[in-house]
């Protein structure tokens, strides 16, 4: 069926209107999805249907009468599948497979045919190895072939890898690359071409198992393997099985997909992870080249150019052989030609298939990495893995916005539509959906975006509120305590400005002078969270052999007394506490465990999680699952029972006492057995970390999200990446001054070179670790580096005099400054820092 193409002077990808010519009484006529399908027939598209192409993902709209149809994106043919069709076999050959004992066998005979040779040319090797080239090309050109291929005894394992893999490398040692080359083109056909739709996920995967696959994208150099024409179908694979793999639509292949990636080895699997990466950065090369060119011939670029739905996908090879063109088009009359502050655009990747279904491939791979766990062993990779640093450079605010809307209007992808009726919504891809590609930098920048415009909102909202009753209105969200009662007053403070906790926070304590320019705010989280924190309150309980803090099963307050609030109250105000330190970039001391911030962003737990914190339990609960002997019952006497020390009436005087809870119905009478032990402990991590806690963080969490109720950006970070957000970094052994020097600015006469501010510098980096942290708590007010790291901190050193001077350095922790006299020796500027960061607490005021 002909489209026709509208092209606009416009850059936005939406101004891009894609319509069908199709026989019918209102055509092009504008409609909605719904309208479409309740009224076809009364619009004359009754006899229209729709398929979602098996590689792009592309919604193409066709004549019911149409079995075969070509993807304009993509190039990949589909067959439409009819009514009772049971997707068997189409070619005859579901006993046939292809082996590495077979593939050895002919090569065997091959080279004994070489051997008799004492020259042979190109030519003549090429005939020799024809039987190797006919018996790939027959293997690799058949889908029910390779399903029936490499299969393993083993249950949890789709693919025999040790023989995939000796089979690629068989071939790839011949002395010719014809029967290479045959298999890779052999495969693209397949891809381009599948006989049927749907079927075992199989064919895809030992495809996209191909050694060539990924120097296809880095330019790998290998005994002539990368040359040209093996690098362009070697990236044409790789294209069409990141688009098949990523929209698998069978319920039963995506489980199976799951499956083979959850118990594929960890280094198999974080090579899977970086591959995508590479060729999402490839994507993003194209689009950067793009500009460049764009930016050396402003005149000849068009909208059309730009888009990726109709213009060719460069191959591999094609981008990789302009490396050297590109250092004519980065220089113009001898200055780069890229614009600084340089960033893509939504417009320049929202509609670009490869890019979609790599971050779709990617979500399956993350949501298959939370579960690449056992109780004995972990096998999972850091949330660091799946960054992708050429994402550093999007217009993030754009994309943001986009998603944020998105967001409002449906929780549901709608895919890209090639045949759609013009003008019809369609949800936007952006790269916000999929946050786990987005470095930690970057989802601050956009929470900093986000809660900028929130305060921004609410100091306009006040003060037209002020203007239009006639009262004033704070355009700051202001808390007065006393350090006496700061509880008490933190509380009666947030309990009555409920609608302020959006704007910018200033505190204040009640009979003492200064500004709250950042300090006081710091003070104040310190203080509250260590009163929190007090024994007293009975809200936390420390776990000494981890060294951790976790919320008390029995808190020791359940009801309000003399004058204090209860433990629910108190929880409720420490989530908020916790969420307004977020909301007012400052960072928390905490020492909290991985789940705690795992509840907070919905993750599920693990054992692992329960042996951090329950370190010494925990192996003893692994040491039993690992006891296989006969007499189990005997030597661990085990009931579905959890015991726990409670500590709820200590202060009145009583001594703690032990208290057991049942696991299970009647569990005090089930005993634990070499059948149910791994239920036990399943049970016994679900009582401590979820079950005995539950409603104190119910109450904490309600805190929490009270602050970010406007705030989308907080779904962005995952549970690592809100520790840091929390926390900041607590670096372990050393932190980077030279990283914290080349960001520093100097004020009152002071530069990098000032004798001074070397002398400063070198004492810091003599300095012992512990004395290093007393210096940054001295001047920040807190010895935590913030979560973007030592380049993100805005640190300052300013001049006091021009004269020596026996008085002490000074601090101000609101603006992280440090301000030095002109000392007289090296020796005398470290005696006074050391005295001023070791002996000094508190603020002074001129």
């Amino acid at each position: 069926m002909p489209q026709l193409f509208r092209r606009f002077s416009s850059k936005k990808s939406s101004d891009i209107q894609i319509v069908s010519h199709s026989k019918g009484k209102s055509q092009g006529k504008r409609e909605n999805r719904q309208r479409a399908d309740s009224d076809s027939s009364e619009n004359g598209l009754d006899s229209f249907k729709e398929i979602k192409c098996p590689c792009c993902g592309t919604l193409l709209q066709f004549p019911s009468d149409v079995k075969r149809l070509k993807c304009a994106v993509c190039q990949v043919t589909t067959v439409v599948p009819m009514k009772g069709d049971s997707r068997v076999s189409s070619s005859g050959k579901s006993n046939i497979t292809i082996s590495f004992s077979e593939l050895q066998t002919i090569v065997d005979k091959c080279c004994a045919k070489r051997a008799k040779m004492k020259a042979a040319t190109k030519e003549e090797l090429c005939a020799i190895y024809d039987p190797v080239a006919a018996y790939l090309n027959e293997g690799f050109h058949d889908i029910d072939i390779l399903n029936n291929s490499f299969k393993t005894s083993h249950r949890r394992q789709l693919i025999d890898y040790y023989e995939l893999m000796n089979f690629y490398q068989l071939v790839m040692e011949l002395p010719t690359r014809n029967p290479f080359y045959r298999m890779l083109c052999a495969s693209n056909d397949l891809l381009k071409n599948p006989p049927y739709t749907g079927g075992d996920v199989r064919w895809i995967l030992i495809i996209w198992a191909n050694p060539s696959i990924k120097r296809s994208l880095v330019g790998q150099k290998k005994n002539g393997y990368d040359a040209p024409k093996i690098l362009a179908v070697a990236y044409e694979l790789t294209k069409r099985c990141i688009g098949y793999l990523a929209n698998i639509e069978s319920q039963a292949q995506y489980g199976k997909l799951m499956k083979h990636l959850k118990y594929i080895s960890l280094n198999e699997f974080q090579s899977q992870v970086e591959l995508l990466n590479i060729y999402i950065t490839f994507q993003f090369s194209r689009i950067l080249y793009r500009d460049l060119k764009a930016s050396v011939n402003p005149h000849k670029r068009t909208l059309v150019d730009n888009s990726p739905l109709v213009q060719p996908s460069p191959t591999g090879s094609e981008l990789l052989s302009n490396e050297d063109k590109n250092d004519s088009l980065n220089l113009k009359h001898g200055k780069p030609a890229v614009v600084q502050d340089f960033k893509f655009k939504p417009y320049e990747y929202e509609l670009d298939w490869h890019i979609r279904c790599a971050a779709k491939l990617m979500q399956t791979m993350n949501k298959v990495n939370d579960k690449r766990y056992t109780i004995t062993k972990t096998t999972n990779l850091s949330s660091l893995e799946f960054y992708n640093v050429m994402l550093d450079f999007i217009d993030y605010r754009q994309d943001f916005e986009n998603w944020r809307t998105d967001n409002k209007k449906s929780s549901k992808e709608t895919p890209v539509t090639l045949t759609d009726f013009p003008g019809m919504p369609m949800r936007r891809f952006t790269l916000c959906s999929y946050p786990f590609l987005l470095s930690l930098g970057v989802k601050i920048s956009i929470m900093e975006h986000e809660v900028r415009r929130i305060m921004e909102y609410e100091a306009e909202n006040a003060f037209l509120t002020s203007l239009d009753k006639g009262k004033a209105v704070s355009v700051y969200f202001k808390i007065r305590v006393r350090r006496s009662n700061i509880t008490n007053d933190s509380l009666r403070s947030i309990e009555n400005h409920q609608r302020d906790l959006m704007k910018s926070l200033r505190v204040e304590f009640v009979n003492e002078p200064g500004v709250d320019a950042g300090g006081l705010r710091k003070e104040w989280f310190l203080l509250l969270t260590r009163s929190l924190f007090n024994p007293l309150n009975g809200l936390f309980s420390y776990v000494e052999e981890s060294r951790l803090s976790w919320f008390a099963i029995i808190p020791i307050r359940s009801g309000s007394q003399d004058g204090c609030p209860d433990h629910s109250q108190l929880y409720y105000l420490f989530g908020i506490v916790i969420g307004l330190a977020i909301f007012n970039s400052t960072i928390l001391d905490l020492e909290f465990p991985r789940a705690f911030y795992k509840k907070l962003c919905g993750e599920l737990l693990n054992f692992d999680d329960y042996m951090q914190l329950y370190p010494e339990t925990g192996q003893n609960l692994i040491k039993m699952l690992d006891y296989n002997k006969e007499d189990f019952t005997d030597v661990f006497a085990l009931t579905f029972e959890a015991t726990y020390e409670d500590r709820s009436k200590e202060l009145l005087g009583h001594k703690p006492c032990i208290v057991s809870v049942e696991l299970c119905r009647n569990g005090r009478y089930r005993k634990v057995t070499q059948e149910n032990k791994y239920e036990f402990v399943q049970l016994w991590q679900d009582f401590f970390m979820n079950k005995s806690v539950e409603a104190q963080f119910k109450q904490f969490a309600s805190g929490f999200r009270q602050v970010f109720v406007l705030c989308e950006s907080i779904r962005l970070f995952n549970h690592e990446e809100l520790a840091r957000l929390i926390c900041g970094n607590r670096e372990k052994n050393c932190f980077e001054f030279q990283m914290l020097r080349s960001v520093t600015r100097y004020v009152g006469g002071f530069n990098d070179k000032s004798r001074v501010v070397v002398w400063f510098w070198e004492i810091l980096q003599g300095w012992d670790f512990r004395l290093q942290r007393k210096l940054l708590q001295f001047a920040t007010g807190s010895d935590r580096v913030p979560p973007g790291g030592m380049s993100t901190l805005p640190f300052k050193i300013s001049r006091l005099g021009s004269k020596d001077s026996d008085k002490l350095p000074l601090a101000h922790t609101c603006f992280n400054e440090v301000c030095l006299w002109e000392y007289s020796s090296k020796e005398k500027l470290e005696q006074k820092l050391w005295w001023a960061v070791t002996q000094s607490e508190g603020y002074g005021f001129k």
